[in-house]
């Protein structure tokens, strides 16, 4: 437990777990923004007057790559929330490692504060970064679901009443 205490390996796997959530939150919101981008493509041109661009009605070229993306989007999104829920359980971790490593100097000599302040930094870094996470994904998930949505709509319209791309594939 000497080690655990010495060289911090708890602090530095809450930061590593932290820059791994925040990696995996960048990943689902770039996906989330092209996925965003195929469903609601919205440019001006050049001048301000110009109508915008809209979607064809019924544009089946682009199911595909619709999916794939809803797909990534979804699995990216699902990494950075389930990492966030654990930031909280590595600094209990933390804190429950440096508490075990104190148990030793029960007697009351020379009581070792680096454990006791570990303990204290690993569950407050947990906290922090556990919270830091929650206010991301608050913002994040109503792109992931709105897109999820725009999505099944997507799906839906083009399914009703014509013949999908795969169908048409096989007939021929």
């Amino acid at each position: 437990m000497e080690i655990i205490s010495r060289f911090h390996l708890i602090e530095i796997w809450i930061l590593i777990w932290t820059a791994a959530t925040a990696f995996f939150f960048y990943k689902s919101f770039t996906v989330s923004k092209k996925l965003k981008d195929i469903l609601q493509p919205r440019s001006r041109r050049a001048n301000p007057d110009a109508p915008k661009d809209e979607p064809p009605a019924d544009d089946r070229s682009i199911e595909d790559e619709v999916v794939m993306q809803r797909d990534h989007m979804n699995m990216w999104y699902s990494l950075a929330a389930n990492f966030t829920t654990a930031l909280p359980l590595w600094g209990m971790f933390g804190t429950v490692m440096s508490l075990i490593g104190l148990t030793g100097n029960i007697d009351g000599a020379d009581m070792p504060i680096d454990q006791f302040f570990t303990a204290l930094y690993t569950t407050a870094l947990g906290i922090f970064f556990g919270i830091g996470g929650k206010v991301a994904d608050s913002f994040l998930s109503v792109k992931v679901a709105a897109n999820n949505k725009e999505t099944d709509t997507l799906l839906e319209r083009n399914s009703g009443g014509g013949i999908s791309l795969t169908k048409a594939a096989q007939e021929k």
